[in-house]
């Protein structure tokens, strides 16, 4: 009994922070709750605020939007920062001096850097331009992501036994064939955690949106979390927002059991 008293204040501490606001906002989503009702009490509309979110166009170009700022940025990240894992993994001079500068844009608060891109890019216009601003928000999140991808396989990468790499080049394997037969078959769970990891934090990614563009202009960089955001806080529809917000967390949650389900096969 005593070891359940060692994490109970843990445990009290996640429901209150955690179970409970996901809990409320997913009974929130099922009531017509604005901002004349939020006080008086909201009627129970099944699921009508998701019908109607489904069936709105604003919904379906945000979540277009959400699934290609999430894919774009991180199969960039993955790759550049699986480029530059093996290329700081080598032994040279000034190597640990590099690889902590990369860690600088990881560093620097969302907030800080969403406000410099934006000066930055003020010039050239892209993230007032409905064709542009979609890629330049891209590049932003690359920008803050590819250290964070980088440090992680590099991890993984110095988790590889070098003798296995001896053995191989001993083989006659070349540079491609190891990273191949040895390498890649090492790296691959924490690739495949690194790459989730990135896309949970992309497709939640809303300071960064929202302070450099505010899903503008003319909704071309509305994502799913900026959307219902908008819907709570501008047009008080608490419980359409809830429901949004309800499609975002249900598939952050597939992608954790996905990834879950394959790190358990990875040890069986």
């Amino acid at each position: 009994m005593s070891r359940y008293l060692f994490i109970a204040p843990a445990v009290l501490f996640l429901l209150a922070l955690l179970v409970h606001p996901v809990a409320l906002n997913v009974v929130m989503s099922f009531q017509d709750v604005t901002a004349a009702t939020m006080l008086t009490g909201s009627d129970w509309v099944g699921f009508e605020n998701y019908r109607a979110a489904f069936a709105d166009e604003l919904f379906v170009r945000a979540a277009w939007h959400s699934a290609v700022f999430a894919g774009a940025s991180v199969t960039v990240q993955v790759v550049l920062g699986l480029g530059l894992a093996l290329f700081y993994a080598q032994v040279f001079p000034g190597a640990q001096v590099f690889r902590s500068l990369f860690m600088v844009a990881h560093a620097i608060p969302v907030v800080v850097s969403a406000e410099l891109f934006r000066w930055l890019f003020a010039e050239p216009g892209w993230l007032v331009d409905t064709d542009l601003v979609l890629p330049a928000l891209v590049g932003i999140q690359c920008w803050l992501g590819v250290p964070f991808v980088m440090v992680s396989l590099l991890a993984g990468l110095t988790a590889v036994p070098r003798v296995l790499h001896e053995a191989a080049m001993l083989d006659g394997a070349g540079a491609w064939q190891r990273f191949r037969a040895v390498t890649w078959p090492l790296l691959r769970p924490t690739l495949l955690a690194t790459a989730v990891l990135s896309t949970i934090f992309t497709l939640k990614s809303f300071d960064l949106v929202w302070i450099a563009t505010q899903g503008g202009p003319a909704n071309a960089s509305e994502i799913l979390p900026t959307l219902a955001y908008r819907l709570v806080f501008s047009s008080f529809l608490f419980g359409k927002g809830a429901a949004i917000l309800n499609v975002v967390f249900a598939v952050l949650f597939l992608l954790s059991v996905l990834y879950l389900r394959a790190q358990r096969r990875e040890v069986l």
